[in-house]
């Protein structure tokens, strides 16, 4: 291997957490008055068509905390 390290290789991923719908329900129910951002502790959430049962919870895109939630839960929870 030549010195300096290997090129053109990604660095190790960041673990992504995943929260069940269940315990973020919980988590709202306690903040009733809070955003899901908020309660989440995100930057920001983006809806998944895709997510049923949990949220995913990201530590760096782009530098941002970002989360990941079910549709149905973005909109159960929508503020404004």
């Amino acid at each position: 291997m030549p010195t300096g390290g290997l090129r053109g290789t990604l660095p190790a991923p960041t673990l992504m957490a995943r929260i069940p719908v269940a315990e973020v329900e919980r988590l709202m129910a306690a903040r009733p008055d809070a955003t899901l951002e908020a309660a989440l502790g995100v930057f920001e959430v983006f809806a998944s068509g895709s997510l049923i049962d949990e949220v995913y919870v990201l530590d760096d895109v782009s530098g941002k905390r970002i989360a990941i939630a079910p549709t149905a839960l973005k909109d159960k929870f929508r503020r404004g």
